[in-house]
């Protein structure tokens, strides 16, 4: 008996499904699987200028396993968002995110009231990664001008410029354990 994640005379699927998957063909009597598995990151031994830096990295690891759920769902939810209004007026458009914004509020707010600054942190800048823009026009385009200046104000005194993206080498850290969370489907690189 075979798995049920396996079938007979399969072909070749149109869209992979994420994670691992494997499927069997049969192609004149010769049984082949097919398998794709989760991408590995092999690299050696890391060795840190302190201890200090040690700390942080295991920092930023423990908080991007904690905000990864939130920065794929945020992520998906922006593009989703984004393919909804591309054809609406101005006034559809703004109506439409704010009957968004308060359902998401509703949903969030407890979850992201808990998040520590570095997960926070580390949240903005996967996200940022995605979506290829600094997370100060990400605001400004689904909630105001003023809203976004109000919050790169706000990150400002917690010493967090919400204006400068996300930069590869401006923190060689998180751009390590970055490198371990894609949002690819399959895990292709970019």
């Amino acid at each position: 008996m075979f798995p049920w994640f396996l079938s007979g005379q399969a072909t070749q699927p149109d869209t992979l499904p994420r994670g691992a998957w494997a499927y069997m063909e049969v192609a004149n009597g010769d049984t082949t699987f097919l398998m794709a598995l989760r991408a590995v990151r092999i690299a050696e031994r890391r060795s840190y200028k302190d201890s200090l830096e040690r700390i942080q990295l295991i920092k930023y690891r423990i908080a991007a396993r904690k905000v990864y759920p939130y920065a794929l769902q945020a992520v998906d939810l922006y593009n989703e968002v984004q393919e909804e209004t591309a054809d609406m007026n101005k006034r559809k458009r703004k109506r439409y995110l704010r009957h968004e914004h308060r359902e998401l509020k509703e949903e969030f707010t407890d979850k992201m009231k808990n998040l520590t600054r570095t997960q926070g942190k580390v949240l903005i800048k996967m996200m940022e990664r995605e979506i290829g823009k600094p997370f100060y026009d990400i605001v400004k385009e689904t909630r105001g001008g003023v809203t976004a200046t109000y919050w790169h104000t706000l990150g400002k005194l917690y010493d967090y410029d919400l204006k400068e993206g996300y930069r590869i080498g401006s923190d060689p850290l998180l751009d390590e354990v970055l490198l371990d969370y894609d949002f690819d489907p399959v895990g292709m690189a970019r």
